[in-house]
């Protein structure tokens, strides 16, 4: 491809995938430096794998690999990777089980780090000429089924949550309420992506591999638009499996009894406000099991982890908002615990009916 023959067209293709790329490795820096825990990190980490893939399709489908043959396959080890850790992000997500990343996981990206050594020692011309055989040679088909497989890893991995968790524990009416429309729009649209780039490269279709590819920018600039209205569908399916769960109790009045009083005394010394509180920190501090707390929990109030400790964590808000005139929203929200202004302002107002400054403005001509 020679400079002058480059239409406009390929390069607004490159551009709109270029421009999905940089963002996204710009909000995986940005998440990083405002989540510094294991949560934090397996997002921060699917998001930069998300923005070289993005970066690589760029070059891909527009031919402009030709230029910097090597970079053509340079996501595929993150890719699989940050598939395999997506399994544990959506335990954390939604069983609130904490990130505990095994040598194991690590295996499907070191194999194909292993596949891909030929290619990354070859000159630039081998690589050009193993890029443009598509499928007709023998190490040619391997790098096929690399690209194929990292979507396949997704599906997997991602489908067997689903199916162990949601399918057997989730209620339908959860799905379609307003709460859930955004989120199932995004949930719509990446199984549609993940299918079209698959019947793509399985069938070679490069039509359906073009528009996977360009669909994916879309799915992360509407993901992050819309994540703060994912929250509490995140929380009703939370609460939904959870719930499920533990209808049959194990817990008995004793154990109640101890564990009101424990979580009592570790309220008074307000561990609420720390940040990085999760549920297996707080029942490591009650001594008891994660389980049985999650448990506890759902028997005792009929809400979450999350509901509980955010109930401390507004009442605490709410006195420092009038004790303090002089501290900033920002300020008391990091104080409290809230990672985000945004997340303290939205669960305040579910929690009082009324923003932090319209509270404190309504406390002060009262």
């Amino acid at each position: 491809m020679e400079p002058s023959s480059v239409s406009l067209s390929l390069l607004l293709e490159f551009l709109w995938m270029g421009s999905g790329s940089i963002f996204c490795l710009i909000w995986s820096f940005s998440n990083l430096i405002q989540n510094r825990n294991a949560s934090g990190f397996v997002w921060s980490f699917t998001l930069f794998s998300t923005g070289l893939w993005l970066l690589t399709g760029a070059f891909m489908f527009t031919g402009f690999y030709i230029y910097i043959p090597s970079i053509a396959l340079v996501h595929i080890p993150f890719v699989f990777l940050s598939s395999t850790l997506l399994y544990l992000y959506l335990e954390f997500l939604f069983l609130e089980k904490p990130i505990i990343v095994k040598v194991y996981h690590f295996i499907p990206a070191i194999t194909s780090i292993l596949f891909l050594i030929p290619f990354y020692t070859s000159s630039d011309p081998k690589r050009l000429e193993l890029l443009n055989q598509s499928g007709n040679s023998e190490y040619a088909s391997i790098i096929v089924g690399l690209n194929f497989g990292i979507k396949i890893s997704i599906l997997v991995s991602v489908g067997l949550f689903l199916l162990k968790e949601w399918i057997p524990n989730v209620r339908l009416s959860i799905f379609f309420s307003k709460k859930a429309i955004y989120s199932l729009i995004f949930i719509l649209l990446i199984w549609t992506d993940l299918l079209l780039g698959s019947i793509g490269f399985t069938f070679q279709i490069p039509f359906f591999r073009k528009l996977s590819a360009y669909l994916l920018p879309v799915l992360m600039y509407f993901y992050y638009f819309t994540r703060e209205l994912w929250t509490p569908f995140v929380v009703d399916v939370r609460e939904s499996i959870q719930k499920n769960k533990y209808e049959k109790s194990k817990l008995v009045s004793l154990q109640l009894e101890t564990i009101d009083q424990r979580l009592y005394e570790l309220m008074r010394e307000k561990v609420y406000c720390d940040e990085d509180l999760n549920l297996s920190k707080l029942a490591e501090m009650a001594e008891v099991k994660s389980g049985q707390l999650s448990e506890y929990f759902h028997k005792r109030y009929g809400f979450g982890f999350y509901q509980y400790i955010n109930q401390y964590r507004i009442d605490e808000a709410k006195r420092l908002l009038l004790e303090s005139e002089e501290r900033s929203i920002l300020s008391i929200a990091d104080s409290v615990g809230f990672n985000s202004k945004s997340t303290f302002n939205r669960v305040f107002l579910e929690a009082v009916g009324s923003t932090p400054s319209d509270f404190r403005k309504q406390s002060k001509s009262n």
